[in-house]
């Protein structure tokens, strides 16, 4: 895909980064701003999580990308335990 040449560099770079911050288990980014990285959507399953309110995890993801949180106009997350990934897998 033409278009998706330039995508990948912000998305390697969050995604890079969040697997050494938080040892995920699993660690998705995607890029949905066509290529200017200034839109992406996370999912991010890591133990480090545990015991953390809904809150505290974007906090600390937040904190994890504070260099990068200043190109990004727009980020969703989903921020899960292992245990609570592996729940809504069974679903």
């Amino acid at each position: 895909e033409e278009g998706e040449m330039g995508d990948g560099a912000m998305a390697a770079t969050v995604a890079t980064k969040l697997k050494s911050a938080f040892e995920t288990e699993t660690c998705t980014v995607d890029d949905l701003s066509d290529g200017c990285g200034g839109k992406i959507d996370i999912l991010l399953v890591s133990d480090k999580f545990e015991g953390m309110g809904l809150l505290d995890r974007q906090r600390a993801v937040h904190a994890a990308l504070e260099e990068e949180m200043k190109t990004i106009h727009a980020i969703t997350m989903k921020c899960k335990t292992v245990k609570q990934w592996e729940a809504m897998q069974a679903k």
